[in-house]
């Protein structure tokens, strides 16, 4: 008799459970919003000498929503005139018909849980990356321009640096650094002006490669 009693206890405390489990799992599936999008700089390349610039992007979905990305350029730090305030300007010159300024094409969905990996490419010469020299930082910077929206229908805007072109005495390119060491928030808006983050590198640093200027 008392086995029958526990076994009992023990149907109805399973039965419970599963009833609580199955709730949690309604819940966290059709009631519950987790948004969550996180973009890192893979790699950054200048082919300096044949005017091509190449990145790859991550976008990670850690929520239980999905996410649109909206637009992805890479971008360097100029002034439309002279007298205009520098800013992140997209660059939207391709580096041959065939090739697309982003791969996949964008506007494209981060599914929930998930990762699209993007790459970038577009066209700048070495002429114009040294003449968006900021005096006051030494360099030509770099960046990405990012658009985002998340389930809700809120717009998101992140402009970063990513890397910074060295320039010698001459005005010339000889390399680059990276400007960033850290993934950016996907549903936040971030305006960062070079010189970039300033951390030290860690396992975020994109990898980064230019060539010298013949």
């Amino acid at each position: 008799m008392k086995w029958d009693i526990l076994k009992n206890d023990m149907t109805a405390i399973i039965s419970v459970a599963a009833l609580a489990l199955s709730g949690l799992s309604f819940y966290v599936s059709y009631l519950y919003k987790n948004q969550q999008l996180e973009l890192t700089i893979t790699d950054v390349s200048y082919a300096t000498n044949r005017g091509e610039v190449y990145m790859t992007v991550a976008f990670s979905n850690g929520g239980n929503r999905d996410a649109a990305l909206l637009r992805a350029d890479a971008a360097l730090w100029s002034k439309k005139n002279d007298k205009a305030t520098p800013q992140w300007l997209p660059i939207d010159t391709k580096v041959s018909p065939d090739v697309p300024l982003t791969d996949p094409k964008i506007p494209l969905i981060v599914k929930a849980g998930g990762v699209e990996v993007v790459r970038l490419s577009a066209k700048l010469t070495h002429d114009d990356a040294e003449q968006a020299i900021v005096e006051k930082e030494g360099g030509a910077f770099l960046g990405i321009v990012v658009a985002t929206m998340n389930s809700d229908g809120n717009l998101y805007s992140v402009q970063h640096p990513v890397a910074r072109l060295n320039i010698d005495h001459t005005g010339r390119i000889r390399g680059a650094t990276a400007a960033i060491h850290q993934s950016l928030e996907g549903f936040k808006s971030v305006t960062g002006a070079p010189p970039g983050d300033q951390l030290q590198e860690n396992e975020k640093t994109p990898f980064v490669w230019a060539d010298q200027r013949n």
